[in-house]
């Protein structure tokens, strides 16, 4: 019998009862839910839902407001010590929420969060705790916390830049992404002769006929004006004054939402001012192509966090180039009007480089570019199954494949860092392919894509699960 602990946040609302259902009917009739909801609204729908069977809710905004004068800072001090979270602010500017909020209730968040955790798990003796992938405070000090007090934290990641992005997912039970089964020997080791085939075909299809990552069709429309902006000012009143949850300290990741109500009106009309610094690249130059990141993700402010503020990094770059290349940065089109303007007003102050326009073809960029430098984006990932040069700066699943040069350093380095590496050979990639496709579970783990909620999906996401409890439990049979 496990105990198993699932955050219930929007869009796990359903995602997550679902899946435990499925392990009690089919794997471990005994086992024990303990949700994790934000606030009384979000645990009033899994009750209401999903109330019944052996479950457990806990609320953390609840929590959070029932002992938020003991979170003080000699409290967060302890627990940054306790959980050797030390420095405690390199974890809490992770968190794409608090950034923007104030000291003191950075503190009190902070050392209630740890507070929660230690709560949560020793209680209910819990075995492991789902979530999402660690972007915010909330899920970073649960695996904190749950490293000391043995609960094993971990998330189910969809399969990218393989073409199984909608049809199967990996396991990470760390900060980075990582496949916490892709062993490092991996290039010495030999996979059945079905699965080599399987990598070799994808990559012979790849180079002939490239296609956008599957999830991608979810995103990249030019941003339009609709009608329904008419309605965000009622929509801001009603989350300002009319929310109750908005307003609730304890719940903080929802707490003063109202700020972002107006987002969509105020990017469509950012973007129309900011395209005249959008430019179309001249493939004729000598060029290194830096795909510019979402942001805050979880990609850049935890797997690169050294670097998530992408004007020092595009600045170390640019002085860092030869004097006949020039740097191109490119917009993330799932990102236009996001961006204040004077970001790039601030690269318009750079000789050397060069904004492109989203809607340029990023793989003709990867192909004619001297080399691909990025933080942890998929256009890495695109450039090594090609074996062009990747310059790496941060942590994703993907650093160790062939050809990738991953480095913690990026100013003054660029000449030794690209003159050192070694084109791979196509059977490198191909070996690398099939480690990657070996550690692939058979199941739909994208959030926007309706098909993870089908029953059958959601039995193969049960079936993962188990499967992983009980390897990292050491138990053969269910």
């Amino acid at each position: 019998m496990y105990n198993l602990c699932f955050s219930v946040r929007k869009g796990l609302e359903d995602y997550s009862p679902k899946i435990f259902q499925k392990i009690k009917s089919e794997h471990d009739k005994d086992a024990k839910g303990i949700f994790i909801a934000m606030d009384a609204g979000e645990a009033a729908y899994v009750e209401k839902t999903y109330g019944g069977q052996d479950i457990i809710i806990c609320q953390l905004a609840e929590f959070m407001n029932e002992h938020w004068d003991e979170f003080t800072l000699d409290a967060l001090m302890a627990y940054e010590k306790k959980y050797d979270a030390a420095p405690i602010w390199k974890y809490i500017y992770t968190d794409r929420v608090l950034i923007h909020r104030d000291y003191d209730y950075c503190v009190h968040t902070a050392a209630g969060l740890f507070a929660f955790w230690e709560h949560v798990f020793t209680t209910y003796n819990v075995d492991f705790y789902f979530d999402e992938t660690v972007a915010t405070l909330l899920t970073y000090t649960a695996y904190l916390v749950g490293a000391k007090t043995g609960t094993g934290c971990f998330t189910l990641f969809f399969m990218r830049s393989v073409g199984m992005d909608l049809t199967h997912h990996y396991i990470v039970n760390e900060p980075f992404e990582m496949m916490y089964n892709l062993p490092d020997d991996y290039a010495t080791r030999e996979y059945p002769k079905e699965l080599m085939e399987k990598a070799e075909k994808f990559l012979t299809e790849y180079e002939t006929k490239h296609e956008k990552p599957a999830f991608m069709k979810f995103s990249g429309r030019k941003p339009k004006l609709k009608a329904s902006y008419l309605a965000l000012p009622f929509f801001y009143l009603r989350q300002r004054f009319f929310n109750p949850y908005t307003r609730d300290k304890g719940s903080y990741i929802f707490y003063r939402a109202w700020e972002d109500t107006l987002q969509p009106i105020k990017f469509y009309f950012r973007y129309l001012r900011c395209k005249k610094y959008f430019h179309k690249a001249d493939m004729t130059k000598n060029f290194v192509y830096y795909p510019l990141h979402l942001q805050p993700e979880a990609t850049t402010i935890v797997c690169a966090q050294k670097y998530e503020k992408q004007l020092y990094f595009i600045d170390n770059i640019a002085k860092s180039l030869p004097a006949d290349t020039v740097l191109y940065v490119k917009e993330h089109y799932s990102f236009l009007g996001s961006r204040e303007e004077s970001f790039y007003k601030a690269l318009q102050e750079y000789p050397n480089v060069v904004v492109i326009d989203p809607w340029e073809d990023s793989f003709e960029l990867i192909k004619n570019s001297q080399c691909v430098i990025t933080l942890t984006g998929t256009a890495g990932m695109e450039s090594m199954l090609i074996r062009h040069p990747v310059i790496m700066c941060g942590h994703i699943i993907y650093e160790t494949a062939p050809g990738v040069m991953q480095v913690d350093e990026i100013f003054d380095n660029y000449f030794q860092t690209l003159e050192s590496w070694k084109q791979p050979s196509r059977e490198e990639v191909i070996k690398y392919l099939a480690a990657y496709m070996a550690c692939a579970r058979p199941g739909n783990t994208y959030i926007m894509s309706g098909d993870r909620l089908k029953d059958d999906n959601i039995s193969l996401l049960a079936k993962s699960m188990m499967d992983y409890f009980n390897e990292m439990k050491g138990n053969t049979n269910e």
